[in-house]
């Protein structure tokens, strides 16, 4: 499908809304004024139109609106951010093309995730769902100053509803085609006025997968998740505040793969390929849980202010998945992980007179990670059964002290330096073991390998540089240079050959950066944009060795692109979103990207699609004085990708192209609404993920065309 005919679709959509509210009253046309956007992208409370990154920002309500439930959906809204699938237990987010894709538990993301200002370690640890959520901030590029750790690529900060003085209470309900169910409920407000204020909410997501398994009667990447959150503000006078949220979040989903090129194992799946059906040998399994709590002390000293976080959270994750997907007992893995973390952040922030402020601070991370996998051939593959088992535990201190200074040369020009030293420690303590048997030593699979140790050490300096210049009240231009941080880590999983050293180096990268955003005409029109130009050193990557992957350094890399953003609202009862994103990703210097000593030098970036494209468009009209109907349409667009840094034709993601539409008629004042909605509208069918087994391709596969009914209420 092309982009032409999606907004043709989209187009034709609109219009039937439009035909059927023509009998509303006419409304006054013209310029139409937007509210002020406020983030705290750079840990202070600031209208967008202050903040020189080039960042995407979505409240909860249009979410909502645009169909986006999970963190993984934001990709769909955001230019430049794109997610990877393959399994829910390893979610892998890209910016600019710089992506973490890895079970290995010696490694860390790129991207960077906070909810309410607490840093969430591991990949396997995203739990995404959304529930009563204020906004989320995408900031691209490394903040290496007021976030540091781990921000190479961006970060993204979710920020939960505060509780307020007016008690308030909501829900949805939805029910859609594959037996989907979700239930979200909230309620919050004061405990006691003026003192103690509390929320608390929950959602439920239930759908059966969209892969059949013809051999056993179940179904795969299907949906099961709960959680909850609390969260209680006490107000200690008129100066301080402390806030405690807690939270649990239990996903018992199973993901899949299914057959998309026939290999050795095509005699024993009798389903033409590309048809969403599967046989295994036995039933597989994941089981994720997180919980956590947090403590936020805020106190305004009256021209300064001063935020401290505490926080502690557990991440587990359980699973044993058939890695063949067919009937055959050939292969399975399986995979345990346990991870808990502790982190304290102060920020003191101030003002020096007109023409200073200053934020510094100070951060520390203790983490502990023990992880067990298995690798398992089986009868139908050797004759008899050999497992392949490693244990891994890995302990991390983190520690950082920063501060940013702005300048304030006149009233539309603006200096800010920025610089983090921040130094992580790491112990490892690793070890591999193999059934008896001879096939997996010989065949390169895995070896044994006696417990052995390792330790990492570094320290870094890191920040920031920007200019910023205001030609009007409602327009900013900044030029930026940043500086991003990773620490190494350890190949902390199967290992095929008895390795020297299980450890790989820290990744630095420079950003250059021109951009601005602007309110025009009024507010009516809202663009933002950036051009960018990245250089890496020592860039992890995850490479292929045989069945399994190892990360590794490249040498060197770069990418070079641009963002463009605009929300435009031409009349009180229409909107127009749409975003761009393009990158051009390559290693610059990659020799020996493999253990046969390939040169990838000169490829693209893995997982790193050059455009990403969408655009929305929301008409809401009233019908009479009570009622209401809005309706949206959706498109977003994919390029495609290479999935490995051997960029074989073999191993892409497809390019894609997303259709979401929803329409719904409730009370004005969005007391009661019922939606009808629809993702991927036109059924698109592409490869996200792929990976081969005894010359069988199997692939992680667009999720098919859903449709349901929602009815929410809010008091």
């Amino acid at each position: 499908m092309t982009i032409r005919h999606a907004l043709t679709l989209s187009t034709s959509i609109l219009a039937g809304c439009f035909a059927a509210t023509q009998a509303s009253a006419a409304e006054e046309q013209g310029v139409v004024s937007s509210d002020v956007i406020i983030v705290q992208a750079r840990r202070v409370s600031e209208s967008i139109l202050d903040v020189p990154i080039s960042l995407t920002v979505a409240s909860g309500e249009e979410l909502n609106e645009r169909g986006v439930r999970s963190l993984e959906d934001i990709a769909l809204i955001t230019p430049n951010l794109t997610t990877t699938g393959g399994s829910a237990a390893s979610n892998s987010f890209s910016i600019r093309g710089l992506s973490s894709t890895s079970n290995n538990p010696g490694i860390e993301s790129g991207i960077g995730l906070y909810v309410d200002d607490v840093y969430i370690g591991k990949s396997f640890a995203f739990m995404t769902a959304l529930s009563d959520i204020e906004r989320v901030e995408v900031l691209r590029g490394p903040q290496g100053t007021l976030y540091g750790r781990n921000t190479v690529g961006g970060a993204i900060n979710v920020f939960t509803r505060e509780p307020g003085d007016t008690a308030t209470a909501g829900g949805d309900i939805t029910y859609g085609n594959y037996d989907y169910v979700q239930a979200r409920a909230d309620v919050s407000g004061p405990i006691s006025q003026g003192a103690l204020y509390g929320a608390l909410s929950g959602i439920i997501r239930k759908r059966d997968g969209v892969l059949k398994d013809f051999a056993r009667d179940k179904s795969y990447r299907d949906l099961d998740v709960w959680g909850l959150r609390g969260k209680l503000r006490a107000e200690l006078g008129e100066a301080t505040s402390v806030t405690v949220i807690g939270d649990v979040y239990r996903d018992n989903s199973v993901d899949g793969l299914e057959d998309i090129k026939e290999g050795a194992l095509a005699p024993l799946d009798p389903f033409p390929l590309d048809d969403r059906k599967i046989g295994t040998n036995f039933n597989s399994f994941s089981h994720r849980e997180a919980t956590g709590i947090s403590a936020r002390l805020a106190h305004d000293f009256g021209g300064a202010e001063l935020v401290a976080v505490t926080a502690y959270r557990e991440q587990r994750v359980d699973a044993l998945i058939d890695q063949d997907f067919s009937v055959a007992d050939i292969s399975f893995t399986g995979r345990r992980q346990h991870q808990s973390q502790f982190s304290q952040e102060l920020r003191l922030s101030f003002d020096a007179g007109e023409s200073l402020g200053f934020v510094i601070g100070g951060y520390y991370l203790s983490e502990n990670v023990a992880a067990r996998t298995t690798a398992n051939l089986g009868m139908d593959a050797i004759g008899t059964s050999e497992t392949a088992l490693t244990d891994a535990r890995i302990g991390t201190e983190a520690v950082a002290g920063f501060g940013s200074a702005e300048i304030r040369f006149a009233d539309n020009l603006v200096a800010t330096i920025g610089l983090r030293y921040s130094h992580e420690s790491k112990d490892l303590r690793f070890a591999q073991s193999l059934s008896p048997g001879a096939f997996m030593p010989i065949a390169g699979i895995a070896v044994e390998v006696p417990e052995m140790t390792d330790s990492y050490s570094q320290g870094a300096l890191t920040g920031d540089a920007t200019l910023t210049y205001r030609p009007s009240n409602e327009t900013m231009l900044y030029a930026s240079y940043r500086r991003g941080f990773k620490a190494g880590g350890f190949n902390a999983t199967l290992v095929a050959t008895v390795p020297d050293t299980l450890d790989f180096k820290a990744e630095f990268v420079d950003n250059y950066e021109i951009g601005g955003r602007a309110n025009l005409l009024d507010g009516a029109l809202r663009f933002s944009g950036a051009v960018f130009y990245l250089d890496y050193s020592d860039k992890q990557e995850q490479t292929r060795v045989g069945t399994f992957f190892q990360v590794s350094n490249a040498a060197s890399a770069s990418a070079r692109g641009f963002e463009f953003e605009l929300t435009g609202r031409p009349a009180q009862w229409l909107q127009i979103m749409g975003g761009i994103g393009y990158v051009d990703a390559e290693y610059d210097s990659y020799p020996n990207c493999d253990p046969f000593g390939s040169n990838c030098s000169g490829n693209a970036l893995q997982n790193a699609p050059k455009l990403t494209l969408n655009g929305a468009v929301r008409v809401e009209k009233e019908v009479g004085t009570d009622l209401s109907i809005v309706a949206l349409t959706q498109v977003s667009h994919t390029s495609n990708a290479y999935i490995y840094v051997d960029n074989s034709p073999a191993f892409r993601q497809e390019a894609k192209t997303l259709v979401n539409a929803r329409i719904g008629i409730g009370a004005v004042d969005d007391a009661w609404r019922l939606s009808a909605w629809a993702n991927n509208l036109l059924n698109s069918h592409a490869i996200e993920y792929s990976q081969a087994f005894l010359g069988t391709t199997s692939a992680y596969v667009t999720t098919p065309r859903t449709f349901g009914l929602t009815l929410s209420a809010r008091y």
